[in-house]
């Protein structure tokens, strides 16, 4: 029973590990304002410099754990290269040499639980009366990351110190000296600090229950083991956040593997440069001596390191578009007509996104014949979609469109072929503009899906009417229906011209108190953003028209 305990309190403490790597990754994308960037960026700004932040940080922290992780959520948060995050690393294995001289020198422990609750106590407290729109919310957050990973680190440990403290270490005297490799290597990827297993060895050295070269294999082990949490918080990371893992596991394992090989000379050295000292400050000596000769034989190569790494972790790229991506541009015609349809794609994306904004699912507007009334007396509930993403992904399209177009534009100097390319750039930026009127709403959109008020239930659904009423009427012109477009300039003129009639909706907002004030200038705006969508619509059409009366009038080929 009492062993299933400590396993459940590892499992907690593994579960608030995790949960604060990804928190604090969270609040340093939040809070990286220019203050932050810059100091990151100064720290950080060349190899060396990377290298002592990691060495100060990791001495700082008493945890080499911590800045690896830190490193981690920098290059997750792409506030630093690959190459700054491994020179980090780098000198954070030379900084984690301070805590064994501390225990050897003065025989102290720092209690990390101490640092988590001091963190989580401050940044708790500091981001509930922390305005919301202020930046501080976003630092007292990352306070609270740090704590959670200092309170999971240390609950793992805590779990797991029975274990370690009933390690007898006398009992497994080994002939051979790398066998203690093996058991420090265990021993640190199970209690997640290499500062606690050396701590554990220097104990057995200063009661001679093991002799010192057995003791510094161990140290190797432990420097070893210490890449099990780093590898652990690079989970669904990014791709460099991988990468920057398996340079540490890297550099860790062949700074181990040349440590062990020159096992004896390094021993001798270590001995003969402090004889006198006790032999726990010796042991601290040699895991300052080895760390030292990885990062000096590593740190020129860093540059080629991160080059050799990017061949891992390689995703299959994500594109956006479906048809021009898939088109080379070396024949243009064939690449115009890929340009065409990819517009057209986007013209269905604006239409479903303008369709979910209002809370209507798209296929009942763009496949069935359903009454206006009918589909707004249907849907009447907050869908309470993620809209920020279907926007973000609407602009990565228009993007790759303009540049498309960009490109496309210089195969081919011929009048007419740039005729096309500027009546479809021109496609694109009244399609940009319509679904940039329809973001703008969003916010203000849910607002009044929580309103109690009749006065703002009537102006939502007038609101909701008007965009139904736009995508509808443009989606018969897409499918070339008649009188479509005369459809879609009588939804255009009543929009335009029903002033007198939300201005009535806007004076009932107005008077009645029990409504917030600012509504009124919410539904001014929200007004006129109804109908820039429904004049960008408009445009499209009117352009196409154009477009189409040139291709009915141009000359046969011969």
């Amino acid at each position: 029973m009492q062993y299933l305990s400590l396993w459940i309190e590892a499992f907690a403490g593994l579960g608030l590990f995790l949960f604060g790597m990804l928190y604090l990754e969270s609040q340093i994308k939040a809070s990286a304002g220019r203050a932050f960037k810059h100091w990151v960026h100064k720290t950080t700004s060349t190899t060396f410099k990377s290298l002592l932040t990691g060495l100060s940080a990791t001495a700082l922290f008493q945890s080499s754990s911590i800045v690896s992780l830190m490193a981690l959520s920098l290059v997750g948060a792409q506030l630093i290269n690959l190459e700054s995050a491994i020179a980090m690393i780098f000198g954070s294995n030379i900084g984690t040499t301070v805590t064994a001289w501390i225990v050897g020198l003065v025989g102290f422990k720092m209690d990390i639980k101490i640092i988590a609750y001091v963190m989580i106590g401050i940044g708790g407290l500091g981001g509930v009366m922390a305005d919301s729109e202020s930046p501080w919310k976003s630092h007292f957050g990352g306070m609270v990351g740090f704590g959670l990973i200092f309170l999971g680190l240390e609950g793992m440990k805590e779990s797991f110190s029975t274990f370690a403290e009933n390690f007898d270490i006398s009992a497994y005297r080994l002939d051979n000296v790398y066998w203690y490799t093996l058991i420090g290597f265990t021993i640190t990827a199970v209690i997640q600090s290499s500062s606690a297993s050396i701590a554990i060895i220097q104990s057995a050295l200063f009661a001679q229950l093991i002799g010192f070269e057995a003791a510094a294999a161990f140290v190797i082990g432990a420097n070893i083991g210490t890449t099990a949490t780093v590898i652990l918080g690079s989970f669904g990371g990014t791709s460099d956040k991988k990468r920057t893992a398996l340079a540490h596991l890297f550099f860790n394992f062949s700074t181990g593997i040349v440590a062990l090989a020159a096992l004896t000379p390094l021993v001798w050295l270590t001995l003969h440069i402090i004889p006198a000292a006790d032999s726990v400050i010796q042991i601290a000596l040699f895991h300052t001596i080895f760390n030292i000769l990885g990062v000096t034989l590593w740190f020129p190569f860093i540059a080629p390191l991160s080059l050799w790494l990017h061949r891992f972790f390689i995703k299959e790229p994500h594109y956006v578009t479906r048809y021009i991506h898939n088109v080379p541009l070396d024949i243009p015609d064939v690449a115009l007509d890929a340009l065409r349809t990819e517009v057209m794609r986007l013209e269905k994306k604006v239409e479903e996104f303008a369709l979910l904004a209002i809370n209507i699912p798209p296929p009942k507007v763009l496949e069935e014949n359903v009454s206006r009334k009918k589909l707004l007396d249907l849907y009447q509930e907050n869908l309470g979609l993620t809209y920020g993403k279907l926007y973000d992904n609407i602009r990565r399209l228009e993007g790759e469109i303009f540049r498309y177009i960009t490109q496309l534009s210089l195969k081919n100097a011929a009048a007419g072929f740039q005729e096309q390319i500027a009546s479809l750039a021109e496609h694109t930026t009244h399609l940009a503009s319509a679904a940039k009127a329809i973001k703008d709403m969003l916010y203000d959109i849910d607002r009044l899906y929580n309103a109690q008020s009749t006065q703002e239930q009537s102006f939502l659904r007038n609101l909701r009417y008007q965009v139904l009423s736009s995508v509808k009427a443009f989606e018969k012109a897409r499918k070339n229906e008649n009188h479509a477009m005369e459809e879609m300039e009588a939804v255009y003129r009543q929009i335009a011209d029903s002033h007198k009639n939300n201005m009535t909706l806007i004076n009932d907002i107005a008077a009645n108190r029990a409504i917030a004030s600012e509504m009124t200038t919410i539904a001014v705006n929200d007004l006129h953003l109804s109908k820039n969508f429904t004049k960008a619509l408009r445009k499209i059409l009117r352009l196409q028209n154009t477009r189409q009366a040139a291709d009915d009038n141009s000359p046969a080929l011969p």
